[in-house]
């Protein structure tokens, strides 16, 4: 199957119903958010979505997007490599009362008002959610472990009297 652009959007029940396949690229550049929460995003996002009808005649999709983006370590303040790998099936609903009908297996998106869902909305939605919350090194790969991890010295605690000798004492007595 041969790499395409990606649409924006599409009719997910014609889809569906042809069973279409797409395997393609999306344009680092139209993705302003993820742009934003990272340092860079290193190459154009691979993305493959599959159109079905499902066993109980459910419209949905299933699909995949991956890319690798910079990020910035918290422990060292280094650039990272970070690789953004996200799989997804939605179902495509109409109203809240089909959403609540939904297996759990599905993850509802609205249509819009001529029928189709946004697919460069999905994948950036879905590549914003496989950011880690705190990037951070392997341990073994971070710079921090270079630098002294404590400041100063500990002194040692001296003994302390035991609180609960008195009453040892009263029942001496």
């Amino acid at each position: 199957m041969q790499k395409v652009k990606l649409p924006i959007s599409v009719d997910s029940v014609r889809a569906a119903n042809n069973r279409l396949e797409l395997n393609a690229s999306l344009d680092k550049s139209l993705l302003s958010r993820l742009r934003e929460s990272t340092n860079s995003i290193h190459s154009d996002i691979d993305v493959y979505f599959s159109f079905e009808v499902d066993q109980q005649r459910l419209r949905i999709f299933h699909g995949k997007a991956s890319v690798a983006v910079e990020l910035t370590c918290q422990r060292c303040n280094e650039p990272m490599t970070y690789q953004c790998e996200a799989e997804f099936t939605y179902c495509p609903v109409l109203n809240e009362e089909q959403e609540n009908n939904l297996p759990d297996v599905y993850e509802p998106i609205y249509y819009d008002e001529n029928g189709e869902v946004n697919l460069h909305q999905i994948v950036e939605d879905e590549l914003l959610l496989t950011l880690p919350q705190i990037a951070m090194h392997a341990i073994e790969d971070c710079h921090y472990s270079d630098y002294e991890s404590s400041f100063g010295e500990i002194e040692e605690e001296q003994e302390r009297p035991n609180p609960f000798d008195a009453l040892a004492q009263l029942k001496l007595k």
